[in-house]
């Protein structure tokens, strides 16, 4: 394993919780008000159960691994 310096790992951890702040307030319609506090939002996932983000659950779409992986049974019982 690398070792990263601080400043990577300070990039990295402000990238997630940027990413995690524009889902709460742009998709679930959080006000800067109602935001946690900030290091809290690098230490887990922030679940979004819109439309969007989980297009395949909601229309019952296989994921590409699984579609792969229920061809190639399929194709084992036709032979």
């Amino acid at each position: 394993m690398k070792d990263r310096s601080r400043a990577y790992t300070r990039h990295q951890r402000e990238r997630i919780i940027k990413k995690k702040v524009s889902i709460l307030r742009d998709i679930l319609g959080y006000e800067e008000r109602h935001l946690p506090i900030r290091g809290t939002l690098s230490k887990g996932k922030v679940h979004c159960s819109c439309k969007l983000c989980r297009y395949e659950q909601v229309h019952g779409i296989p994921k590409a691994k699984h579609r792969v992986i229920w061809e190639a049974m399929e194709k084992e019982m036709d032979i």
